[in-house]
């Protein structure tokens, strides 16, 4: 093989053999002493060329399977709401009226009202205008700007036989009726009082005249 100095350029002849097997040797260029390290032709590897790599398998996925058919929708069942769970509004109790559905409501003949004894609307009166009054803090068909009472603090309910109803709702500090803590529904009577955190009601039932009824 031919051997070239990298330094000089200067060529020499020298035999494949005295390698010796070694990857590599040592020379000394004999013209400029430098030295510098031949690689042994024997040991080059063959460059792997892109044709001769084996080819790498690529998996076939299955296809994907055809979407599922929605099912036809069903119209939405309206939920079931109790006479005693309904918000009525003024005026809807002779919708259901003129449409030949009966629901609890405000008697004929009769007048309820709360009046405030005492808290924020002390000295102020409300008239009952539906069957179910909802009393609360800042939300409610009374709402009392107490800071004690909660949100949705009782319910005041009006059955068509004239009976009155308190129930409380889960309220934090409570509801009392004569000073005694209510836990379930309590029949009111004709200026019973009540209190809700710290506003105290009169409930006030009036019997009027069917008569005097426009």
């Amino acid at each position: 093989m031919i051997v070239v100095c990298p330094s000089c350029q200067a060529r020499f002849r020298y035999d494949d053999e005295r390698f010796q097997g070694l990857p590599r040797k040592r020379f000394r260029c004999p013209k400029c002493a430098h030295v510098f390290e031949v690689e042994n032709p024997a040991h080059q590897v063959a460059p792997v060329t892109v044709a001769s790599m084996p080819r790498p398998v690529v998996p076939v996925a299955p296809p994907p399977p055809p979407p599922p058919v929605p099912a036809p929708l069903e119209p939405p069942v309206p939920p079931q709401v109790s006479a005693r769970e309904t918000t009525a509004r003024p005026g809807l109790e002779d919708m259901h009226t003129s449409a030949g559905v009966s629901v609890p409501g405000i008697p004929l003949g009769y007048r309820f009202s709360l009046a405030f004894l005492n808290g924020p609307r002390a000295s102020t009166v409300a008239v009952l205008q539906s069957a179910q009054t909802l009393i609360g803090r800042e939300d409610g068909d009374i709402v009392t700007q107490d800071p004690e009472c909660s949100r949705r603090h009782a319910r005041v309910d009006i059955h068509s036989d004239g009976t009155v109803w308190l129930v409380d709702l889960g309220s934090t500090n409570g509801t009392f009726v004569e000073g005694v803590q209510v836990f379930s529904a309590v029949q009111l009577a004709d200026r019973q009082e009540f209190t809700c955190g710290r506003s105290s009601f009169m409930m006030l039932i009036r019997r009027e005249d069917p008569n005097m009824l426009v």
